[in-house]
């Protein structure tokens, strides 16, 4: 019997051609637009390709002719979770669910819905209403350790974590998400191998050919490369002189983020290279975040000493464009927002690591003190005479201001790294989630001595946590 173009794009679609799939059921709806099965399909083959408004367009019509279909409303709330539209996405799959209680999808995809809205414990029970209707399976149960790694309750997370890869063998996204949970608890022995599998999971690998697994290197060559954000970089970089020390005849080169080529120039007997670029010929490649598992780091064995410093004609430069130093009147760095973001929820971690700009601004009346803005981009109207702004072109620029501050005060973000590499007092503003290499608990990083961790009691609510800051400025430096 010949194959019908329905059945051909969802044959298509299955196999992970989309285009094809979608070319096929286009087909169906020349001859019959009414046709909301393929409207349907076509969608979700455009959201699997991130056409996200073609799969808008799609969901509503499907929805027009099929008002009743739970399946058509469950697609079209993941569809505005991507949007950043959770509120909608919300109350669709509630409809949902009033319709049919035991729609597993929908109770899975809820879950995911109050995950990103910062509801953690109502997360985990719609996750566990979806386990108790349809069974473990490693995706249900992958979701349900998401949520239970955001609310901070690790030990039930690392369980469902585990129970998942013994169901599904080798999962790289259970892997990877149990490698976070892990280094939230401080148990790096078994989390950094698990963490190398998020080259299978939630990023492509720049090289793959000679990866070096840590045998002795003699005169040969290893190429080094940067592979996530600058924070994670300035952080990682530390480990260069450790390695270097284990193999003194081998020839290391770096390939790092522009932002960070000056400052690296410190880096003795390192040759420093533009990430962009074609690197030189090399023996072997290693991913910059793979060093901790190959030295073999843990907690106890951090140093959380300086490890670089500021350019110092650089830094005089700076200070004489500073206000005056002064016992009474401190220098103050302050970073509040991650950076400029899109819409959606491709950058909702980064969005939710920020203090919006209104509820910082306490801080800024709590102690007599000249803030120095190390935000990049241009300064809001609401600081213009009271922060001073210096340019900056890269992190030796930074790095230089900081040298002549007294404190620092930011966010989750680079500079919060870069400030506790040079030694300087930082305070970090932790969102209640924390991130994987701050802990999950405690004030202190064995990262970085000169840190100081303040951490959200309730995700999303930083007004708390600023006042808390604001009253300990208030007594700070005299305390």
């Amino acid at each position: 019997m010949r194959e019908t173009a329905f059945e051909r794009g969802n044959r298509l679609a299955a196999a992970d051609q989309q285009e094809q799939a979608i070319a096929a059921f286009s087909e169906c709806l020349r001859h019959n637009a009414q046709d909301w099965q393929a409207l349907f399909n076509r969608g979700t083959a455009q959201m699997r390709l991130k056409h996200y408004p073609l799969a808008l367009e799609d969901y509503l019509a499907a929805a027009a002719l099929k008002p009743t279909s739970t399946n058509i409303k469950c697609n079209l709330a993941v569809l505005l979770k991507e949007l950043g539209e959770l509120t909608l996405a919300e109350n669709l799959l509630l409809e949902v669910l009033q319709a049919e209680p035991e729609h597993v999808d929908a109770w899975s995809n809820l879950g995911v819905v109050l995950q990103y809205a910062l509801r953690y414990d109502d997360a985990v029970i719609c996750h566990q209403n979806a386990l108790q209707l349809a069974g473990a399976s490693a995706g249900r149960l992958n979701n349900l350790g998401n949520a239970l790694t955001c609310a901070l309750r690790l030990d039930e997370a690392v369980s469902a974590y585990r129970q998942g890869m013994a169901l599904a063998g080798a999962d790289a996204f259970l892997a990877f998400n149990l490698s976070v949970a892990l280094l939230l608890q401080g148990r790096y022995r078994e989390a950094w191998p698990l963490y190398e599998q998020r080259w299978d999971s939630i990023i492509q690998p720049r090289y793959r050919d000679r990866a070096w697994q840590g045998q002795d290197l003699g005169q040969q060559s290893l190429l080094i490369w940067a592979e996530q954000g600058l924070g994670d970089t300035l952080q990682m970089v530390r480990f260069l002189p450790e390695l270097q020390r284990r193999h003194p005849s081998a020839r290391l080169m770096l390939a790092c983020q522009n932002a960070c080529l000056r400052l690296f120039a410190q880096l003795p007997n390192i040759e420093l290279l533009p990430l962009e670029d074609a690197p030189p010929a090399h023996d072997w490649q290693l991913p910059l975040m793979s060093l901790p598992l190959r030295l073999g780091i843990e907690p106890d064995n951090l140093s959380g000493q300086p490890y670089l410093h500021a350019d110092l004609q650089l830094a005089h430069t700076y200070a004489a464009r500073l206000p005056p130093c002064s016992v009474n009147r401190p220098r103050i760095g302050i970073v509040w927002e991650t950076g400029s973001w899109g819409v959606g929820i491709v950058d909702h971690s980064r969005q939710n690591k920020s203090v919006p700009l209104e509820q910082f601004l306490p801080l800024l009346d709590s102690i007599d003190a000249d803030f120095i803005s190390l935000q990049l981009g241009e300064q809001a109207p609401e600081l213009q005479g009271r922060v001073h702004q210096l340019p900056i072109s890269d992190f030796a620029d930074t790095a230089a201001i900081i040298s002549q501050l007294d404190l620092v005060i930011s966010v989750d973000t680079s500079v919060v790294h870069l400030a506790g590499a040079l030694g300087k007092p930082v305070w970090v503003l932790m969102r209640a989630e924390s991130a994987p290499f701050f802990m999950a608990q405690g004030e202190t990083s064995p990262w970085y001595a000169s840190m100081r961790i303040w951490r959200q009691a309730t995700p999303g609510d930083w007004p708390p946590l600023i006042a808390r800051v604001a009253k300990t400025l208030r007594q700070w430096p005299r305390d």
